[in-house]
């Protein structure tokens, strides 16, 4: 029996080893040689049986450490575990067979820094009863084999941005749906984060887009707005020479700016002046920055900031870009191109759709043909203001499209609809004024309140056109530790991690026109400024769907600058996850968000070797979706 008791003994060496690892060594080839023979059957099924088990065991504790992280515990998470484990055993084996232990531990570790820290593991320990076939001719029916599986609660710190698509198509069961599942996902990741030994480790930030991004009108004088008038997009569809300076002030172009000289002393004139003239004020949201800086997160500032570039106006023009510019939205032409009461049926050839200006019901388009004389009058304008609009004696000016299209710049008109009560109450809303195409809520800097993000989201409404890449990018600036908004940590901490999740139901879209405008107003500004087409070379789109295409629709164009932004965001250190939402087989955003999606970069490599990072849900798996992206983010991971 010296042989039986030397096998006996090795059987019971693997047996006690729960280290969970799959390639135990067992030396069989020091049995003897019958010995070997007999026992290579149980051997063989022993190891098999383990390895199954072990599988189902750590399948089963990383699901009941994101149960528990959901706020499950006691016998409720006990029998969770038990049914998870069960579900997903091999047929083969018998749940019967196996007995299950559910435990919490708590200890401390030794961090990266050398530090003393808490850990929170939970650990499903499992025994399983093996019937012998061969061995039990040596005197063993029965062994024990005794499996663990550990799971290290998450102690990174995560830093999240959601992105959600609140554009007009989200409108009804599909914004209600985002809604709650995000804020689910939320509770989650937050319940997790009770297990973490850092402090603030989780903070949420939201970025509701639609045609564009509201950043808050909190941040109308922050220093990396263009709060002088510098971008050179800022004065596009405003003539400030047609601007009629009260008291005769001097005025004068500086660079790509405009001034006034009020009391002795050089004012900037900026869209916030042309608010003032309505009567009403910016509602938040902000153009897309020039090429290449609407898809990067470089910054300048007025004034000395440690750390950053000072803009100046003799800078050069590609600092200037960088500077935010507030959206405006002018009033557009209307079609009567009288400047008094005769000629009334006289009509320009185009039709536009914000034409705010104008209150009287009998002379709807009078604004467009008045200018002030003082302080409280105004008067008709006459041929000698523009000469070019001439043609048809004093009452009138000639309809070409040109001529219709260059009045949307006259700034006179809003100076003179103030004095002649011409400015409807509408214009301090979204609607037809100069905030139109911006409707959403301004978004939420990052904050470590859950109740602060949640309800963010319950407000959310969907109203407008899609702008995805104004949403990422935003969603980028909310993670960045830099200007414009400075939450985040910085990009080294390498106990931190930067997440951005996309939810859109369909592609960017801009309305086109037929006027001369080529579009409506949204971030974008006008189509017939061209500001799209820029970066949009082979070299531009390197690395995205589009190389080696040349985007020949708007919606192409768009979709080109989103993912460009994509992969900046990736390289500086944001994992992506993006999800599909009701989007329709054969679309083109689901290849779009496919390839915006993904790992963040650091040195070269991915942070996330291995995920999924890219979803195509519907209403009856968004939530699925939600809680998939959810648990990757709250760092839960076998130990052993």
């Amino acid at each position: 029996m010296k042989t039986n008791k030397s096998i006996l003994r090795r059987y019971r060496e693997f047996l006690a080893n729960q280290s969970g690892n799959f390639g135990i060594i067992f030396a069989i080839c020091a049995f003897p040689a019958i010995g070997a023979a007999s026992l290579a059957l149980d051997y063989s099924n022993m190891s098999r049986e383990r390895n199954m088990v072990q599988h189902s065991l750590d399948a089963a504790a990383l699901a009941t450490a994101k149960q528990m992280a959901s706020g499950t515990t006691g016998e409720a998470l006990e029998q969770y575990a038990r049914d998870f484990f069960d579900s997903n055993l091999p047929h083969s084996i018998a749940a019967n067979r196996i007995d299950l232990d559910v435990s919490v531990k708590v200890e401390m570790v030794e961090n990266e820094e050398g530090e003393m820290v808490q850990q929170k593991t939970l650990g499903l320990d499992a025994k399983l009863d093996y019937d012998t076939f061969i061995a039990t001719v040596m005197g063993q029916d029965q062994f024990e084999i005794g499996i663990a599986s550990q799971v290290a609660m998450g102690n990174m710190t995560v830093e999240v941005a959601l992105v959600i698509d609140n554009s007009g198509s989200m409108g009804g069961s599909r914004i209600n749906l985002a809604k709650s599942t995000a804020k689910d996902l939320i509770s989650t990741v937050y319940n997790a984060a009770s297990f973490s030994n850092k402090p603030d480790p989780v903070k949420f930030a939201l970025v509701p887009f639609s045609a564009s991004v509201n950043i808050g009108t909190n941040n109308q004088n922050k220093a990396w707005m263009d709060r002088n008038g510098w971008s050179p997009i800022h004065h596009e569809n405003l003539d400030w020479f047609s601007y009629v300076a009260p008291d005769d002030n001097p005025v004068r172009a500086n660079k790509t700016g405009f001034q006034e000289k009020v009391n002795g002393s050089w004012k900037w004139r900026t869209r916030h002046d042309v608010f003032a003239m309505l009567g009403t004020s910016w509602q938040g949201c902000v153009e897309m920055r020039p090429w290449p800086y609407n898809t990067t997160d470089d910054v300048v500032m007025y004034g000395n900031n440690a750390g950053y570039t000072r803009v100046y106006n003799n800078s050069d023009i590609e600092l200037k870009k960088q500077l935010f510019v507030p959206m405006f939205a002018p009033s557009e032409p209307g079609r009567r191109k009288v400047t008094s009461t005769s000629g009334y049926s006289s009509y320009d050839s185009y039709s536009y759709g914000n034409d705010y200006l104008g209150t009287n019901s009998s002379w709807t388009d009078r604004a467009d043909w008045r200018k002030p004389t003082g302080p409280s009058s105004a008067e008709w304008i006459t041929t000698d203001d523009y000469p070019d609009y001439t043609g048809y004696g004093s009452n009138t000016v000639p309809g070409v499209a040109n001529g219709q299209n260059s009045r949307q710049n006259w700034i006179w008109r809003y100076q003179a609809a103030a004095i002649d009560n011409e400015i409807p109450s509408s214009v301090s809303y979204s609607g037809r004024g100069p905030n139109t195409s911006c409707t959403t809520n301004p978004l939420t800097e990052l904050t470590k309140s859950q109740s602060t993000i949640e309800t963010a989201v319950d407000a959310m409404y969907a109203s407008g056109n899609t702008n995805i890449q104004s949403g990422i990018a935003w969603g980028w600036r909310a993670l960045s530790p830099q200007e414009p908004l400075t939450g985040g940590r910085d990009y080294d901490d390498i106990e931190n991690r930067k997440y951005m999740i996309v939810l859109t139901d369909g592609n960017n879209t801009y309305s086109t026109s037929s006027n001369p405008n080529g579009s409506t107003y949204a971030a974008w500004g006008y189509a017939k400024h061209d500001r799209i087409e820029e970066g949009l070379t082979s070299a531009d789109l390197a690395g995205t769907p589009y190389a080696g295409q040349t985007p020949n629709t708007y919606e192409k164009k768009m979709n080109a600058h989103m993912v460009q932004t994509c992969n900046n965001a990736k390289a500086a250190g944001v994992t992506i996850f993006t999800i599909a939402f009701n989007v329709s087989n054969g679309s083109s955003v689901k290849q779009m968000l496919d390839a915006c999606s993904g790992s963040a970069i650091v040195n070269g490599e991915p942070v996330l070797s291995a995920g999924n990072f890219y979803y195509d849900a519907t209403s009856s798996n968004l939530q699925d979706a939600m809680q998939s992206i959810a648990s990757q983010i709250s760092d839960m991971r076998i130990m052993k």
